[in-house]
């Protein structure tokens, strides 16, 4: 059943959507924009070519600190955040004991003993009460955790001319050589500000983070500057061009990192028995029973979540993430299969009693014309 409207949480630029005409969406518990007049296509099309932007303020955030902080990360997450200098940031997961994904999120490094999280919009609360367990089940009540995510607003600012627009309205970092998956901590307007250097596209960009009564400034400040207004929609067909993973399809507590495609923010190499480590190392020694492949159709008919995949002869597995490339201008998904059909070249969609054939390829579905710094 839908939420009810009343129920749903707003962003602090929830008036500036409605202003806007965006259409309004439930979307994790709250009522977000999914796409502005304009529509999707020509949103996507704003991101690939130029620049658009994001209110991404539903997503969660949280702050650790205490002198074992990283040593506590070390066993919470298998990525391996030893590798971080100060300012850096990591994607990686946080895993139950039997290798399933509670939630992906980015683990940033502000000091030797300060850590900075960024989780999603509707796992934020649970992500919290996990982390705050696992403080008490592996010892580490000295850290300290504190929940920020009322202290924050998020506007991702994403396309080839992101960083150069970023660099004329953002003073103190040449924002067209910052590196990467790099944090950067600002006064501005005369309050604290973050700026990542990540972003969900596959384009160069940032993710601002304000105090929420400065939101409709610098949204504001970004339309003026050219920033094209995105909704959820060209979000998800860009992510979904890139074949980045959407918790709760691709990744779940019954998907692991390694059959969801993330394997590589697995670090088996660091000493620490992280959660998860033991049914991860026998996943990977074992090979894991699924494995995660890309699919294109050679049409324009969109594939869909959950729909059937089948080898021709019977079910294999199923299509987590699906949709529409605009870039393409064909039928993209993510499916999670049996291990032997993702070496095949051809798979088929089973859709409403017709067998739709679909090549088998390698995410990312597009190269995109910016490559981030490394």
């Amino acid at each position: 059943m839908p939420e009810p409207v009343e129920d749903l949480r707003k962003t602090p630029l929830h008036a500036v959507h409605t202003a806007a005409g965006a259409r309004m969406v439930p979307f994790g518990g709250w009522d977000m924009p999914v796409q502005y007049p304009a529509g999707q296509i020509a949103e996507h099309e704003a991101v690939r070519n130029a620049v658009g932007m994001f209110d991404v303020s539903h997503m969660g955030q949280a702050r650790l600190r205490g002198a074992r902080v990283w040593e506590f990360l070390a066993l919470l997450v298998p990525g391996n955040t030893a590798r971080l200098a100060d300012g850096g940031s990591l994607y990686t997961t946080l895993c139950t004991e039997s290798g399933g994904v509670v939630d992906d999120l980015i683990v940033s490094r502000l000091s030797p003993t300060e850590a900075f999280l960024v989780i999603n919009a509707a796992t934020a609360e649970d992500d919290l009460a996990w982390i705050f367990s696992k403080m008490d089940e592996l010892g580490f009540d000295d850290v300290e955790l504190y929940d920020e995510c009322e202290d924050w607003a998020m506007i991702a600012v994403q396309g080839p001319e992101a960083l150069a627009l970023a660099e004329r309205l953002i003073p103190g970092t040449a924002w067209t050589q910052a590196k990467a998956f790099t944090l950067h901590t600002l006064e501005l307007e005369g309050a604290p500000h973050l700026v990542s250097r990540t972003g969900y596209t596959g384009e160069n960009g940032i993710e601002l983070l304000c105090p929420p009564a400065l939101a409709e400034t610098w949204w504001n400040r970004f339309a003026e500057a050219g920033a094209q207004p995105c909704g959820l929609a060209a979000r998800d067909s860009l992510r979904l061009e890139m074949g980045y993973p959407l918790y709760g399809q691709d990744l779940a507590e019954d998907i692991s990192p390694l059959e969801g495609g993330i394997g590589w923010t697995v670090s088996f190499k660091k000493s620490e028995r992280f959660i998860g480590r033991t049914a991860l190392e026998a996943q990977k020694q074992n090979e894991p029973r699924r494995l995660r492949v890309g699919l294109r159709f050679d049409n324009r008919r969109p594939m869909r979540h959950d729909d059937s995949v089948s080898d021709g002869e019977r079910i294999v597995g199923r299509v987590t993430s699906g949709g529409f490339s605009p870039t393409l201008g064909v039928g993209i998904g993510i499916a999670l299969v049996e291990a032997p059909a993702a070496s095949r070249t051809e798979l088929f969609i089973e859709k409403a009693g017709k067998r739709l054939e679909a090549a088998v390829v390698k995410p990312p579905f597009v190269t995109v014309k910016s490559i981030a710094p490394k």
